[in-house]
């Protein structure tokens, strides 16, 4: 079968512009603002290392109150994770797969306590990284551009505090 330089130079269009589609579809833009996409960003990895933390507490913990909290966070903070990876992956974000690399170092120096010395460590890590999450959903419920993002770190904040309040209850119990 012939064909004419008209349908070659056709079918070399649409092959060019299928390609540069494909291309374009993984250098997809975030359609946030870059305060808000930093957010999601820095939420996507404190989630992914407070569910690591959490579920070494749920391996390692001594008291069986600790134990509960630890499945909590892992239970909550796998759904909030979840949660985020959809609003992220509809506004373009794309959330790291790793935690960082300060809290692998914590996650390494938790690894190495063991009894009431793991129970202890773990429930400070737990207050300071809460305390930090808390600060951080209010700035974005306050100041996010996004209506979504706003929303998002609205609704989750009742949780990050009782998450906090739990454990600072548990602190007071020796």
């Amino acid at each position: 079968m012939k064909t004419n330089p008209m349908t070659f130079a056709i079918l070399l269009a649409f092959a060019a512009g299928s390609l540069a589609t494909i291309a374009n579809a993984d250098e997809k833009k975030s359609s946030l603002n870059p305060a808000d996409e930093k957010f999601i960003k820095k939420t996507g990895e404190a989630g992914k290392a407070e569910v690591k933390l959490a579920t070494l507490g749920t391996q390692k913990a001594e008291r069986a109150d600790v134990k509960e909290l630890a499945t909590m966070l892992v239970t909550d903070h796998t759904k909030m994770n979840e949660e985020l990876a959809e609003l992220a992956q509809t506004k373009g974000v794309e959330l790291s797969a790793v935690i960082a690399p300060n809290a692998a170092e914590t996650f390494q120096g938790l690894e190495k306590e063991s009894g009431k010395d793991f129970d202890n460590a773990f429930l400070a890590e737990m207050e300071k990284s809460h305390k930090a999450s808390i600060a951080a959903f209010e700035d974005a419920e306050k100041g996010a551009a996004d209506s979504e993002v706003k929303s998002w770190a609205s609704n989750t904040l009742p949780t990050l505090r009782t998450h906090l309040s739990k454990v600072e209850e548990l602190q007071k119990v020796k």
